[in-house]
């Protein structure tokens, strides 16, 4: 029996944090996004910075990419921008915009290489945006005069 009632009680637990995050939830039940350790955030290009933008919660480097995670309570339209203006301070070039209302996706290059995207989606929780940027690490970058060498 008491098994069950605790299984009863981790279920009626998640409904509740569902319920407060959810599309339709009040904004304030939403818990604020946990930062990403200086070790991850470390691992973003040189210049990167999302301060205006929103809270990094993740960053990874994998098989020379970068992608990090975020999140915004900014509006779609503004924050596409702000990471345009982030991602263009990092040495990377806008390479274009689809903004859908309900989704973004801004792209990137470096040199005359496809070098990245930023995804906007919303978020769980009423009036934020989850973000996905994959970065091509600049160390990988071609350069003009022969193949990438990793620095």
């Amino acid at each position: 029996m008491i098994g069950r009632g605790l299984a009863l009680s981790v279920v009626a637990a998640s409904l509740l944090v569902t319920v407060g995050c959810s599309g339709g939830g009040d904004a304030a039940a939403c818990p604020e996004p946990a930062a990403a350790p200086a070790a991850e955030t470390e691992l973003m290009p040189e210049g990167l910075s999302f301060e205006r933008i929103g809270t990094v919660t993740h960053v990874v480097s994998t098989d020379g990419h970068i992608t990090v995670q975020a999140v915004t309570a900014k509006p779609l339209d503004e924050v596409t921008v702000l990471i345009q203006d982030a991602v263009t301070a990092a040495g990377y070039r806008p390479a274009g915009m689809d903004n859908e209302g309900f989704e973004a996706e801004v792209f990137f290059t470096a040199g005359t290489y496809a070098a990245g995207q930023a995804l906007v989606r919303r978020g769980d929780c009423e009036g934020q945006w989850t973000i996905d940027l994959v970065l091509v690490d600049p160390s990988m970058v071609p350069t003009t005069t022969g193949p990438a060498q990793p620095s």
